[in-house]
């Protein structure tokens, strides 16, 4: 009989110890992954902060960062959820302004209500600005809104051709007149306001000129103009001048003027009726052109007005789908410094109107915010008689939130209140 080869005869307790290396090794560093998973931590840098500073540090971060912080510890919780502390910190979206039925029986005024679409009743704003001296209130014009300040026009001169803006946070009741008497051109039909209060406390007011004639007669039978935009002059709240700059755009240009725009790191960002979105900065010195997305093998660009806002941090467009047309679609511009829109939702038209066919824009659907932390869009219906209603994307549920009855025009302004108080001295010391 033939003897087993060398490597059977080879005894086995060298294989147990190898085996017992091992288990040792491998226990060893279980033990030592288990001492570091078990260390105690340090000391809470946060603990050191005061209440005060921590707060200070919380109302400088966007509304969907406060709310995860409510999970980073008890404190931090109690001191969110507080009711003394919800005027220091990030709000989201109230409620909408907008204009009331005409008043035959006005003194030319305009008159303005608020609409709560928080879902709860904690909003109450005093619409009609009755903290305003009864000069700057009798003829008022509400222009734009932006982070929970509003632009507003104030016509007290003795010359009804004379005016000036006011800036007006109806959260805290403060405001502040914007130095340098104004008198009215029909050049100047966008106005809109630039504010950051997590950048900077100042605010900024863009007056885009366009190409019409100076006074809107046409007298003297010339050319009044295409009203496309020449330039802009902007106001700094932090210099107290205005600069005049001409337009950089790459092409000539004309601005919705009923249309929202969007504020963002310096940059003010308007809708124009040629499907692009045009883009300036507060010195007026970098001047963008953002084309309108569109489908998937759409030949052309034509989409209809659009509607711009900011949402979760993104800027998102609001238009009409512009393969068939019975859709809104939404986009979202993934990076302000490209020009890659991602289409992230579309809905029926009838879908939004209960069933009934109507269209978009200035005829039966008007798109008026996009809520700034959640995916819903706010939209009024009707030709006439109006009805603000809203849609979740998410559910696909629509609701009813108010009727409006004949408001005399279709400019809304979406309001973020503003508990802060940013702005500069004047007006009502």
């Amino acid at each position: 009989m033939r003897a087993p080869p060398a490597a059977a005869r080879r005894p086995r307790h060298h294989l147990w110890w190898r085996w017992r290396w091992l288990a040792m090794a491998g226990s060893s560093g279980a033990r030592k992954r288990k001492a570091r998973r078990t260390r105690r931590p340090g000391p809470d840098p946060t603990a050191l902060l005061t209440d005060d500073l921590v707060l200070e540090i919380l109302a400088r971060v966007p509304y969907r960062s406060l709310r995860r912080c409510l999970c980073v510890c008890q404190r931090w919780r109690a001191l969110i959820s507080h009711p003394d502390n919800t005027g220091r910190l990030p709000q989201t979206l109230a409620g909408v302004f907008y204009p009331m039925p005409w008043d035959p029986d006005d003194d030319g005024s305009h008159r303005y209500g608020f609409c709560n679409v928080s879902g709860t009743g904690l909003w109450s704003i005093d619409a009609a600005f009755s903290f305003l001296p009864d000069s700057e209130r009798e003829r008022l014009f509400l222009l734009d809104c932006c982070n929970g300040l509003i632009l507003c026009r104030s016509y007290r001169f003795a010359d009804d051709n004379e005016f000036h803006y006011l800036v007006v946070n109806p959260a805290t009741e403060k405001w502040v007149a914007v130095p340098v008497t104004r008198r009215w051109s029909n050049k100047v039909q966008t106005v809109r306001l630039g504010f950051d209060p997590g950048v900077s406390p100042h605010f900024y007011v863009f007056e885009f000129q366009a190409d019409y004639d100076e006074d809107g007669s046409d007298d003297d039978g010339d050319d009044d103009g295409d009203g496309h935009v020449l330039g802009v002059k902007i106001y700094s709240s932090a210099t107290g001048a205005w600069i005049d700059k001409q337009s950089g755009w790459s092409m000539e240009i004309l601005l919705q003027m009923d249309f929202k725009s969007v504020f963002l790191d310096g940059v003010m960002y308007v809708i124009a009726t040629q499907c692009v979105i045009g883009a300036v900065d507060v010195m007026g010195e970098t001047w963008r052109i953002i084309e309108f997305p569109r489908s998937e093998g759409s030949p052309f660009y034509d989409t209809g007005p659009g509607f711009l806002d900011l949402s979760q941090g993104r800027l998102h467009l609001a238009n009409d789908d512009d393969m068939v047309g019975d859709k809104l679609a939404i986009w979202v511009l993934e990076d302000k410094d490209s020009e890659e829109w991602t289409l992230k939702h579309t809905v029926l038209f009838k879908h939004l109107a209960g069933g009934k066919p109507f269209g978009f824009g200035i005829s039966d659907i008007t798109v008026v915010a996009i809520h700034p932390d959640r995916n819903m869009v706010f939209y009024i219906i009707g030709r006439y008689e109006k009805t603000l209603m809203s849609y979740e994307m998410g559910s696909g549920k629509v609701s009813i939130i108010r009727d409006l009855g004949r408001p005399y025009d279709d400019h809304f302004l979406p309001y973020v209140p503003l508990f802060s108080n940013l702005l500069p001295d004047g007006g009502n010391q």
